[in-house]
């Protein structure tokens, strides 16, 4: 996590599903931390972005700048609707934001320069702990890990001592078969929403139990059904949108 952050904080995830990586690396990052992460469902509002931001005076905002949300505008877009003084900034300036005054770090996912804001690329620091006077506080179970929004209301909330039993019951009642037998060889194949306490629980539970897990780079469903066989996956690990679509009459 980036400098700054203290137990009790908290982070607003607006990143797009496919980029996997940094969505991964900033909740674990974030549970290793203290850090609380606030996801909504709405992403295609500023509405729910700006609720999100202010109702949990969030201290960072981590984003997808080119994701469409409509048409003609980007989350890039509502962010800057939302934050106009970024115009005038630079990247790693201190901000000073009217509607969100707690907010104080906001970051990107994208490649392209945007004022006022860092490149997630960036920011990792990469040091031996002797050479670092970057220190990662020590998490509590009791911190609350994620916190989730809908319709502006809070719907979820888990500490981090209860994502990592949501995460253990996955793995003891399901999951733990994929070390066995037929499943022992491939990897996992993942395609539920990472940002969900049930998509952030399974990764948590398969790799705490050196279980490899595949993340498709499309969630296109065409594209991403022709990763399963080049994967061998055994067992997949999905949303329930994706576990009831129809399947399509056959040509």
């Amino acid at each position: 996590m980036e400098a700054g952050f203290a137990p009790g904080d908290s982070l607003v995830l607006f990143v797009d599903q496919t980029a996997s990586a940094e969505n991964i690396v900033t909740q674990i990052g974030a549970a290793k931390a203290g850090v609380s992460i606030v996801t909504f469902d709405e992403k295609e509002s500023a509405d729910a972005l700006e609720h999100a931001l202010a109702s949990t005076k969030a201290k960072g905002l981590i984003f997808s700048p080119d994701s469409q949300v409509t048409d003609s505008e980007t989350r890039a877009d509502l962010v800057n609707s939302l934050a106009p003084e970024l115009s005038k900034m630079y990247p790693g300036q201190a901000l000073n934001l009217a509607k969100f005054p707690s907010l104080k770090h906001i970051v990107q996912t994208g490649h392209n320069a945007m004022r006022g804001v860092n490149k997630f690329r960036d920011l990792p620091v990469y040091a031996r702990p002797t050479i670092s006077s970057r220190q990662i506080p020590t998490n509590e179970p009791m911190f609350t890990s994620h916190v989730a929004l809908q319709g502006g209301q809070k719907v979820a909330e888990f500490t981090s001592g209860e994502m990592v039993d949501y995460a253990t019951e996955l793995w003891d009642s399901y999951l733990n078969m994929t070390k066995t037998n037929e499943h022992a060889i491939q990897p996992v194949f993942m395609s539920a929403d990472l940002e969900t306490p049930f998509g952030f629980a399974s990764l948590l539970a398969c790799t705490s139990n050196l279980k490899k897990v595949f993340i498709p780079a499309s969630f296109n469903m065409s594209k991403m059904l022709k990763s399963v066989p080049r994967q061998h996956s055994t067992f997949l690990i999905c949303d329930e949108d994706f576990f009831n679509l129809e399947v399509p009459p056959a040509k």
